[in-house]
């Protein structure tokens, strides 16, 4: 489905006689709002479900980096023509394929001291700081697999069978904004739904 596509589709959902009218250029705003709400839904619970994993797969992008502890990689590096949007995991591609475990910056002192959970090339880490990527473990520069979820409010960067979640979402938006009673009894059917 096209922009203008789901423009017209959101237009079908929330025809009314009594419905304000919106300009396509507010109604593509609504779009984007829709697809970043469907984004944030779904990563959280990508981990625990299939359903999630399926609707954002096409978002999920995994480039080859040279990681190294003495050289922290800046996350904008990550882009290319993608945007980053979340992290989702890493792995060492040569000899040992281990994956970097993601640890908070509180929890440093433990790989660098502790003598059982110390940071090196069998046991390597990773920690997000000011926008970067940092390692422990990794003293040679070491190609390193990084998937992470790319961030967009592109509708056609969406899997196909998405596109009408997301035009169901943006005209609730629409909805919401107007105080149509309407919205009221598409949140009860979705509240039914999760149930």
């Amino acid at each position: 489905m096209e922009v203008n596509d789901a423009v017209a589709r959101i237009r079908n959902i929330i025809e009314s006689e009594t419905t304000a009218y919106f300009s396509d250029a507010e109604l593509k705003e609504f779009i984007k709002m829709g697809i970043d709400e469907f984004i944030q839904q779904y990563y959280m619970a990508f981990e625990t479900t299939q359903d999630a994993r399926d609707k954002l797969s096409d978002l999920v992008i995994s480039k080859e980096q040279a990681l190294q502890d003495s050289a922290p990689l800046l996350l904008s590096t990550l882009d290319g023509e993608d945007t980053y949007g979340r992290f989702l995991s890493a792995y060492v591609k040569s000899t040992p394929n281990v994956n970097l475990k993601v640890i908070q910056i509180s929890d440093i002192s433990a790989y660098l001291n502790d003598p059982f959970n110390k940071a090196d090339s069998s046991n390597p880490v990773i920690y997000f700081k000011e926008l970067k990527i940092n390692t422990l473990g990794l003293s040679i520069a070491t190609t390193c697999v990084v998937t992470y979820l790319q961030y967009t409010t592109d509708l056609t960067k969406l899997n196909v069978s998405t596109h009408e979640e997301v035009c169901q979402i943006a005209s609730r938006k629409v909805l919401a904004t107007l105080g149509d009673p309407r919205y009221q009894i598409l949140q009860a059917e979705i509240s039914e739904r999760r149930v």
